[in-house]
């Protein structure tokens, strides 16, 4: 049986040791709440039974619980300038042992592996099936969904990479590939700007109706393309993001849900 409640206090214990105050940790632990709560409610939406959609839940709690000793020793969210925050998950739950103190039973231990190791790759891996891909597609989108409503509704330095917002453009490589390849490789990521459509190329990579229906009753691509146009200073950015929006909207109306 998973204990939610005990996950929660534990979590609580676990993330007071880093400032949780401090702006980006702050954010990134509201973070982690809300994706739980929406892990649980999509998991509800599959008609899952209660352990499962505690599972669901408690996979939200875990995601990005390496997020913490990542800022704490890089200074960065940014992976590509650090480490690979899914895998630096994996180490301070099962490395440091931190997931004994949850109490999980040993027969969720591998769908929770692998879900949080697939929570951020460019793409689910091929060889999942049953369990670890539904609970990987679970994490991926109620993790996406909430990062739309960070861009909108936090500190603005607190989601970026970087401190300079005096960039010139997005890049045409990256421009290019959020066009054409629908995703981002964030290695080729230079730039506060590239960072931008980092965040709009996860409107590509949902795999539920939910998801989808809950991204079209909100207003996040537009308030977060206004927030870009008042805080970078470069006018070819802004019309960048205006064509990034237009064919957002436009993708979104051609997906059912």
């Amino acid at each position: 049986m998973i204990d939610i409640e005990l996950a929660k206090k534990e979590f609580d214990k676990y993330v007071s040791q880093f400032n949780p105050d401090e702006g980006r940790i702050k954010l990134k632990i509201e973070h982690i709440k809300r994706v739980a709560n929406i892990s649980r409610k999509l998991a509800t939406t599959l008609n899952l039974d209660e352990e499962h959609i505690r599972l669901a839940e408690i996979i939200g709690l875990f995601h990005d619980i390496g997020r913490f000793k990542q800022v704490a020793l890089f200074n960065t969210f940014s992976d590509k300038d650090s480490v690979n925050h899914a895998e630096l998950s994996i180490k301070t739950l099962f490395d440091d042992n931190l997931i004994d103190n949850f109490k999980i039973d040993d027969k969720y231990k591998k769908i929770i592996k692998v879900a949080v190791l697939n929570h951020n790759k460019p793409r689910i891996s091929a060889s999942l099936t049953g369990d670890e891909l539904l609970y990987s597609k679970i994490i991926r989108d109620a993790d996406k969904l909430d990062i739309f409503y960070t861009i909108c509704e936090y500190d603005f330095e607190s989601i970026f990479w970087y401190p300079d917002f005096s960039c010139e453009k997005i890049s045409d490589t990256i421009m290019n590939q959020f066009i054409n390849e629908h995703s981002i490789n964030y290695v080729d990521i230079k730039s506060n700007a590239d960072v931008i459509l980092a965040f709009y190329a996860y409107i590509y990579d949902f795999n539920f109706d939910f998801s989808l229906g809950f991204l079209k009753t909100k207003d996040y691509l537009e308030t977060f393309a206004n927030r870009v146009k008042q805080n970078f200073s470069s006018e070819i950015v802004g019309q960048q993001v205006d064509k990034v929006l237009e064919i957002s909207n436009n993708y979104l109306t051609s997906c059912k849900s």
